[in-house]
């Protein structure tokens, strides 16, 4: 007999109801029979009540509502509702493979505390002039939908219930490749267990991450003075590390980030704002926990240090019997 989890996958939803709709539809499709959804719209115009209808009697699956208060408070509230053991975090834009949830468990099973799943991207829904997408992601939509003059006009890629029926055809038609944040470089230099790497929380997010309920409750689940974009998962990550739990990948548990529009039209604007939140929120991170892997995480996104170079440093000054270098490079990183 397989052993089995009691699985609740944890979600928050503003503002995405199509591509919210693919994410659900991907959850029909798990191999892992039995979890729970619980899914917060945060504030979304119009709800999505008209979304999840569809797949109440084919998904477990428990919709909350409230003002819009914020990633980290939409997630909270959806976790005040879970009764799994097992944590799955997934975005609403993120479509889960069939192996997805049953991973995660496996990974749990075998003792793993946090497990970072593996990131891909998907384009599902086409839309001129709004989307982040580079060169090379461009010239293969031209060879998808048949020649760049299609591209002028919306192109829904995935129809409803098309994932469903075949979710090995509709992935292999419209994903676009690996997410850089799987943070290549790292998971080939300390392998996916991460072994003897610090900093192994920086690299877990809640677009695909499964923890035990547990620890999550016995940290205090998300820090919601975090605002805008950036960190509230991070910091929930690194509360996780420090309360005693290890993080490792798995590079089977994948879901397929769909590329949508960002919070401006332009999406270069859209990405200026975002990384002024994410700065933001690195400050609030780096007040909030005073410590010196977190100003070397901040040193990370301001271009100043890789994460491998930050982890060798904090391993020299691990080395040192002398508290004085680490009082040294806290008040020289907090500072800046």
């Amino acid at each position: 007999m397989v052993e089995r989890l009691p699985v609740s996958l944890v979600m928050a939803t503003c503002d995405k109801r199509e591509y919210l709709a693919l994410t659900l539809e991907s959850l029909l499709v798990q191999t892992y029979p039995g979890f729970e959804v619980v899914l917060c719209d945060d504030g979304t115009a119009g709800g999505v009540e008209d979304v999840v209808a569809p797949f109440r009697d084919r998904l477990d699956i428990r919709l909350v509502t409230q003002d819009n208060r914020g990633r980290a408070a939409a997630r909270n509230t959806a976790l005040a509702r879970v009764d799994g053991e097992l944590i799955v975090f997934i975005d609403d834009d993120r479509m889960a493979g069939p192996e997805f949830v049953a991973e995660h468990v496996a990974a749990a099973l075998r003792g793993h505390d946090g497990t970072i799943g593996w990131k891909r991207r998907a384009l599902t829904w086409w839309r001129p002039g709004l989307l982040p997408l580079g060169e090379q992601d461009l010239l293969r939509l031209v060879g998808r939908v048949g020649g760049a003059e299609r591209l002028a006009e919306p192109i829904h890629l995935l129809a409803p219930g098309e994932l469903a029926a075949d979710p090995v055809a509709a992935f292999a038609r419209t994903e676009l490749g690996d997410e850089p944040d799987n943070y290549h470089a790292i998971v080939e230099a300390y392998g996916t267990g991460l072994v003897d790497f610090r900093f192994g929380w920086a690299l877990a997010t809640t677009a695909n991450l499964s923890v035990r309920r547990a620890a999550v409750k016995e940290v205090g689940g998300f820090d919601e003075s975090f605002t805008g974009w950036g960190l509230e998962d991070t910091d929930l990550s690194y509360r996780l590390h420090r309360a005693g739990v290890a993080f490792s990948v798995s590079t089977t548990a994948v879901n397929y980030h769909q590329v949508h529009p960002l919070a401006h039209p332009d999406p270069t604007v859209a990405l200026r704002i975002m990384r002024a939140q994410l700065l933001r929120n690195l400050d609030h991170f780096c007040r909030r926990h005073q410590a010196l892997d977190a100003y070397l995480f901040r040193r990370r996104w301001e271009h100043a240090m890789t994460l491998a170079e930050a982890d060798r440093l904090l391993k020299l000054v691990e080395q040192q019997s002398d508290p004085l270098l680490r009082r040294e490079l806290e008040a020289l990183y907090a500072a800046r």
